[in-house]
């Protein structure tokens, strides 16, 4: 069973904690939340390309709005050196060659406040998750907490920060074990868990 959630209907099981995560070991894993009904593998919907795509494009169309700002108002600088006689020819010119990069101007304008409307729209959507149920409450016999270690958590600037890292070893009603690897805090978000959904295992 799939399902959609927003922030604040789950509780994460196994976050990164750090830049050191996004190693690949540690990035491959996947990320398991606990809900009202079970225990659920997580996939982020749009998320992270979705927001660096739109960055990237506002980045460029800001480029492209710049350099057609510059060229205009070296058009412009342009005329104050021409003689009176020439004035209207040259005005008339200097405006034929401006409008492109006047184009490029509104173009980019209109286009980077789309993008603004879209990263908004990212920023939404990247706090939207889809869940693949792995195990119903009502199967749970019970879960047990192991591999506990401290792993720092803090970069190098910070200095040492050491948090208690564990595997949530979840035992099934029907014989199976399924392990929840990375648990932060295991023993208090078990109690948590427990607690807020009002499990009894």
């Amino acid at each position: 069973m799939r399902r959609k959630f927003t922030y604040g209907e789950y509780v994460v099981l196994n976050p990164l904690q750090s830049r050191y995560d996004l190693m690949p070991g540690r990035v491959l894993v996947p990320l398991y939340a606990a809900t009202n009904d079970g225990i659920y593998k997580m996939e982020r919907l749009g998320g992270f390309p979705a927001v660096v795509g739109v960055t990237l494009g506002i980045i460029f169309l800001a480029f492209v709005a710049a350099v057609g700002i510059s060229q205009v108002a070296f058009i412009v600088s342009n005329l104050r050196y021409v003689q009176p006689p020439y004035l209207s020819t040259y005005l008339i010119l200097d405006l034929i060659g401006g409008l492109p990069f006047v184009g490029f101007i509104a173009v980019s304008v209109y286009a980077i406040a789309k993008l603004v409307k879209a990263a908004r729209e990212s920023g939404r959507v990247a706090n939207t998750f889809e869940g693949e149920l792995i195990v119903p409450w009502n199967s749970v016999k019970t879960i047990v907490v192991t591999n506990v270690r401290q792993e720092n958590v803090a970069n190098k600037d910070v200095g040492l920060i050491f948090k208690e890292i564990g595997d949530w070893h979840v035992m099934t009603a029907d014989g199976r074990e399924i392990i929840i690897p990375f648990v932060d805090d295991p023993f208090n978000k078990l109690n948590y868990v427990k607690i807020k959904y009002n499990l009894t295992f």
